[in-house]
């Protein structure tokens, strides 16, 4: 009997030994916070993905060709071309990934934005990280208000439907959320960018040297994007001129670009575009996440490059290298190679996409300066000709245009082959009220769909998934 009791005290003691063990380890793989370094691997795991590229098919950038397109895209892509709510989606790139996309980041850096106030340590350290989590609070609310909410106009923006604003943890199961307004969302993204620019300056020697997180330099180029889109065309310059001043006027130099796809191969190639040692580019992010430009960026994507791009391109602009050609005239099957899942490589384990461009940020200064109150057409055609001159071969100045609105047509024409394929057109449309026509056969005189400037389809439905049991966003849907 003695025996009997020794061992199961025994066994007692080596259970209850394991379970305090067990009991004093997480419950599963989530980060435990304790210092600033936990911190700081929390933050860099919040920059999002690029899940907004999908929006290209949605644009004038690309036609559908259906003899190409992999049969099981087509529930998915063909609705999201003609501007329809109902998709299927068991894809990467789609709104319902990105909705879950960012808001996932969201709470991330909201994590980030409550814990500091618990830990201690370098005061410097701690201001660059709160204001780097501010920063990407911002982004991430920026990126959902464009892709599901209309455009920010100060007529209708205090009735506009936002997005749902969720500035602290839940501590809830599932709380239901409403949407905000539009002006609402803004405000919130303008709190958190001015402070974290503030802590991000007092903060700055302990920055990240890296191109896949926030600088000044791409801080500065986010305030030059949002000031673009609210309209704002003193702050576009101001900041766009701080951008200029801390990198000076580098763009991507193409004809190395396209050297190394002469003598490598195009997967190589499209690995190695975005490389951030080889070009200037302001804020990267590294993905293993495939697919996201796969509706236009593989061959079985079934969107292929607009003919008013394809054809109107001339050779001597080495921007039209950067279309990979298949199939015949008739078939016009042209895909644009600038990420690493592309033609030849569909499967790509990674690839880098861009955030910010210095191109980009001349392409602002160029709009803000022919809308500014006295404009400037010779300095938006020196910010024009900044990235022409790596370009063009052999290179030759474009005439000065004679007035704002034809100087103006020449920089959205610029604009719009520059970032072709960058996720960008689909903001570029909502903002300034372009119509565009889409057809499932190209060739077809009556378009299946048009979309009107200001249309109400520019802004995405909310996605099925966040409404579901949710009755809040279910009597909150984008009105059609």
């Amino acid at each position: 009997m003695k025996k009997i009791f020794f061992i199961l005290l025994t066994i007692s003691l080596v259970l209850n030994s394991s379970c305090e063990k067990f009991l004093d380890e997480p419950y599963d793989n989530r980060l435990e916070i304790k210092t600033l370094d936990d911190l700081d691997d929390g933050l860099a795991a919040a920059y999002p993905e690029r899940q907004d590229v999908f929006t290209e098919i949605m644009t004038d950038n690309f036609h559908h060709y259906a003899t190409t397109m992999q049969a099981s895209m087509g529930p998915i892509y063909i609705p999201l071309y003609l501007w329809k709510d109902e998709y299927q989606d068991n894809a990467t790139a789609t709104p319902q990934a990105a909705y879950a996309h960012y808001y996932n980041k969201i709470y991330e850096a909201n994590t980030v934005i409550e814990e500091i106030e618990k830990i201690g340590g370098d005061e410097t350290r701690r201001k660059a990280i709160l204001g780097e989590a501010l920063m990407l609070r911002a982004y991430n609310y920026f990126s959902l208000v464009n892709l599901f909410s209309m455009h920010y106009n100060p007529t209708t923006y205090t009735t506009d439907l936002g997005v749902p604003l969720i500035v602290g943890v839940p501590k809830e199961n599932r709380p239901y959320f409403g949407r905000a307004t539009v002006k609402e969302v803004y405000d919130q993204i303008d709190k958190d960018m001015e402070q974290g620019l503030k802590l991000l300056k007092e903060g700055e020697a302990a920055i990240p040297r890296t191109p896949y997180r926030f600088s000044l330099a791409s801080v500065y180029a986010f305030f030059s994007r949002v000031n673009l889109y609210k309209g704002n065309w003193d702050e576009v310059i101001k900041y766009a001129d701080l951008v200029v001043q801390d990198k000076g006027t580098i763009v991507r130099k193409l004809s190395e670009d396209i050297e190394r796809q002469r003598t490598t191969d195009e997967k190589f190639f499209a690995q190695e575009i975005m490389n951030p040692t080889l070009h200037s580019n302001l804020l990267l992010v590294c993905q293993t996440t495939r697919f996201l430009c796969r509706p236009f960026g593989f061959r079985l994507g079934g969107f292929y490059l607009s003919h008013s791009l394809f054809y109107t391109t001339p050779t001597t602009d080495l921007r039209s290298k950067l279309f990979s050609s298949g199939g015949t005239v008739i078939d016009s099957v042209a895909l644009v190679v600038k990420y690493a899942n592309q033609p030849n490589n569909p499967n790509a384990a990674q690839a880098r996409y861009d955030c910010f461009t210095m191109e980009e940020v001349l392409l602002n200064r160029a709009e803000a300066q022919l809308k500014i109150s006295a404009p400037n057409i010779s300095k938006a055609m020196a910010d024009i000709e900044a990235i022409r001159r790596e370009r063009i071969v052999p290179y030759a100045a474009l005439p000065v245009p004679t007035n704002g609105d034809a100087a103006l047509e020449v920089v959205m024409k610029e604009r719009r082959l520059e970032l072709l394929g960058q996720g960008f057109r689909w903001y570029d449309i909502k903002r300034l009220g372009i119509q565009i026509e889409h057809r499932l056969n190209r060739l077809s005189a009556t378009p299946d769909e048009v979309l009107v400037p200001n249309d109400k389809r520019t802004a995405i439905q909310i996605p099925l998934p966040a409404r579901i049991g949710n009755p809040v966003l279910e009597n909150q849907l984008n009105p059609r």
